[in-house]
C-alpha cells in the first residue's frame, strides 16, 4: 500500500505534474492522483499545492522528496540502464563539475580508451554537484573540496594555484608580481559565498589584515573575467582556469601562497558501477601523474 501511494509521490514530485507522472508510471492519470490523496489523508498532511495542472512541493512534500530520492533513485537509475542497453548505446556519463579544465581532461582519456561512450558535462557549484550526486542527477563530481559526508567517495585531483587578475587598465598590470598588502582597500569582484577560490582568497586576506572592498558577487568565472575586463574591480583566480580576455592580466601574488584544490565525487554506494568506476580509476592515474611533475622525488606515491 505504502509503496504504490510513495512511487505516486516521486513520480509526482519528480516530473512535476500528475499527467506527466502518470506516463511515467504508466498507469492512469486518476489513479495517480489517489495514491497521492491517499497518502496525504492518511498521514494528515500536505505534500503539493495544487494550482491547477501546476503542482508545487510543500515544505513536508520536499522532506519527503529527500527519502523517496533514495527509495526510488536506485530503480531511476536501473531503468536508465535498461533502456540504454535497449537502444544499443554502449553508455553514458553525466559529468557536474565546478570548471572545465579536470572534466576536459579526464573525459579526453577516458573517450580514446571507449569512444562508443556519450559524456554530458554541466557546470555547477560545490553544492549543486552534491545534491545532484544524491538525487541521481548526476553520476560523478569535480568540486572544490572533499566533502565529510560519508555518503559520498572523494578522490583528490589535483591543485592550483590561486593568483590576482586585474583589467590591462588597473595600475597593477603594470607589475609582474605584487604584495598582498597591495591590495588593501580595492574593489573586489567576488564569487559566490560557495566558491573555496573565494574562501582561500578571504582567509589570506584576513590572516594578512588586508580589508578589501567587495563591490561585486558573481556565480561563475564568466562573470569574473567580465566584470574584470570591464574595469568593475580586481578579482581572485585559480590557474585551474586560462584567463582567455585581452583586456586581462593574472599577476602572482609574491608574499602568499593560495593554492585551490579539485576532488572527484561520486555516491559512496556507487563508485564500483562500470563506468563510474573507471572514470576515478583514469582521475587516479592522471592525479598520480600531477603529483610527481609537480615533484618528482614523489615517484609512484599512493593518493
Amino acid at each position: 500500500m505504502y509503496q504504490r501511494w510513495l512511487a505516486a509521490f516521486h513520480a509526482v514530485a519528480r516530473s512535476g505534474g500528475f499527467t506527466s507522472a502518470a506516463r511515467v508510471l504508466n498507469i492512469g492519470q486518476p489513479t495517480v492522483s489517489t495514491h497521492v490523496r491517499a497518502l496525504e489523508d492518511h498521514f494528515g498532511v500536505e505534500l503539493f499545492y495544487r494550482r491547477g495542472r501546476v503542482v508545487e512541493l510543500t515544505e513536508m512534500g520536499k522532506l519527503l522528496l529527500t527519502i523517496t530520492h533514495g527509495l526510488f533513485g536506485h530503480e531511476e537509475e536501473a531503468i536508465h540502464l535498461l533502456r540504454a542497453a535497449r537502444t544499443r548505446e554502449i553508455g553514458s556519463l553525466r559529468i557536474g563539475a565546478i570548471g572545465t579544465r579536470d572534466a576536459t581532461e579526464i573525459s579526453a582519456v577516458l573517450l580514446r580508451r571507449h569512444p562508443d561512450l556519450r559524456l554530458a558535462v554541466t557546470l555547477k557549484t560545490s553544492s549543486d554537484i552534491l545534491d545532484g550526486l544524491r538525487k541521481f542527477d548526476l553520476d560523478v563530481g569535480i568540486i572544490g573540496y572533499e566533502p565529510q559526508d560519508t555518503r559520498f567517495f572523494a578522490l583528490h585531483y589535483n591543485r592550483y594555484r590561486i593568483h590576482v587578475v586585474v583589467s590591462i587598465d588597473h595600475p597593477l598590470a603594470r607589475r609582474r608580481t605584487i604584495r598582498i598588502k597591495e591590495l588593501d582597500g580595492l574593489d573586489v569582484v567576488q564569487r559566490e559565498k560557495d566558491s573555496m577560490t573565494r574562501a582561500i582568497f578571504d582567509q589570506t586576506l584576513d590572516r594578512a589584515g588586508v580589508k578589501i572592498r567587495p563591490i561585486m558577487e558573481t556565480d561563475s568565472r564568466e562573470g569574473i573575467r567580465w566584470a574584470v575586463a570591464q574595469g568593475i574591480g580586481v578579482s581572485a583566480w585559480s590557474e585551474a582556469e586560462p584567463a582567455w580576455h585581452h583586456r586581462l592580466k593574472v599577476v602572482p601574488i609574491s608574499d602568499a601562497e593560495m593554492f585551490s584544490y579539485t576532488y572527484i565525487v561520486c555516491l559512496a554506494e556507487r563508485r564500483n558501477r562500470p563506468l563510474i568506476a573507471s572514470f576515478l580509476q583514469h582521475a587516479k592515474e592522471g592525479a598520480q601523474r600531477a603529483r610527481r611533475t609537480r615533484n618528482p622525488s614523489l615517484g609512484s606515491a599512493r593518493i
